[in-house]
């Protein structure tokens, strides 16, 4: 029968090999080669080893060249508050040290790591790694690249090995502040400071870090001057409104707005008496009497067609009412006129319809 059987003593570590045959008869050994390997491993885990129990670094600095720090200074912002998730609200980049020349040389395996600290991960979709700040609704992303070509963004995964000697070839550090939440959720006005920073690093070695300096964020928004309007419509009769489809009554009315410069503005008009109405007819209230008649809106000569009560970039007959280059006081030249739907009920007619303003 084969025993193995490990011991200590108080003079340090021992192993012995024990075989006891079929006679009784006991052979004991030291089996060196296994027990020093053993040995040394036992002490560089305990610490009593020197630093050849330390793996050699596989990348150094060459040409005199050292880690360097990239600082984006980025001026301060006046964003639009409705733009939609993903899109850059600012980049910038700079040139890498030195422009081209090798900076670093890696004997294998030479592995790089390009990742981001400081801050949670918000967002990887395409690998477009975006991470917190302290503004709800705001992210930032750091990358790499040429002046005409971003590479990948800096985070989980951007990793890899590379042999012998590193340069830049006129490459660039960039980052991007970017919208993270939609509408309602920000982005909000304040001081806008970027925890999270860049590294770019070679087993170990750091080559560079990208950081943002802090600046002021204020949104760009409108404020309507006409919040409620109430449209007085002329009286109407059966004979204005021979056939269906027919209109009559044209009345116009303004909404008025005091815009930022550079915002531009959309509205969505909604049916408040049957918000899935996406035609251009509104349809008469509950406490209407007549029948066979609807209203319609019209903007620039056109019907307006209705839209969900929303304010993100894209709703459903969403319509631009301010262009971007519009600043300060303004006013929207709608009106309001009968169309006959159907067979006509003598009575009082009254519609409601609500607006959403996105700012894009």
């Amino acid at each position: 029968m084969k025993k193995y059987i490990f011991s200590r003593n108080v003079h340090g570590l021992r192993a012995a090999f024990i075989n006891t045959g079929a006679s009784g008869e006991t052979r004991a050994g030291l089996q060196r080669f296994n027990i020093y390997g053993f040995i040394a491993r036992i002490l560089c885990v305990v610490g009593f080893g020197t630093a050849s129990c330390n793996a050699v670094a596989a990348c150094n600095f060459i040409n005199s060249q050292t880690a360097h720090v990239y600082t984006i200074n980025v001026p301060a912002q006046s964003l639009s508050r409705d733009v939609p998730v993903g899109t850059v609200l600012y980049s910038s980049q700079l040139p890498a040290i030195p422009a081209n020349a090798s900076y670093a040389n890696c004997n294998a395996p030479g592995n790089y790591v390009k990742t981001v600290s400081g801050s949670e991960l918000v967002s990887s979709v395409n690998n477009a790694f975006t991470y917190a700040t302290n503004i709800d609704g705001i992210g930032v992303r750091f990358y790499d690249g040429t002046p005409t070509g971003r590479g990948a963004y800096f985070g989980p995964g951007n990793s890899g090995s590379f042999a012998g000697q590193w340069g830049f070839g006129n490459n660039v550090f960039g980052a991007e502040i970017v919208r993270t939440k939609p509408t309602g959720a920000g982005p909000s006005s304040g001081t806008l400071t970027v925890a999270a920073s860049g590294t770019f690093s070679l087993d170990g070695l750091l080559v560079a870090t990208i950081q943002i300096s802090t600046t002021e964020v204020s949104v760009q928004t409108c404020t309507v001057t006409t919040p409620s309007i109430n449209v007085e419509m002329p009286r109407a009769r059966a004979s204005d409104l021979p056939a269906i489809n027919s209109t009559s009554g044209d009345t116009n009315f303004n909404m008025g707005l005091t815009c930022a410069a550079g915002v531009k503005v959309a509205m969505t008009i909604t049916d408040a008496s049957d918000p899935g109405n996406t035609s251009t007819t509104l349809s008469l209230g509950h406490d209407s009497t007549a029948s066979g008649i609807g209203y319609q809106i019209v903007n620039n000569s056109v019907a307006v067609a209705f839209g969900p009560d929303s304010a993100s970039a894209g709703t459903a007959n969403q319509f631009v009412i301010v262009p971007q280059s519009v600043s300060g006081t303004y006013s929207v030249p709608l009106s309001g006129r009968y169309i006959r739907t159907g067979k006509i009920q003598p009575g009082s007619a009254n519609a409601y319809a609500t607006f959403t303003m996105s700012y894009q």
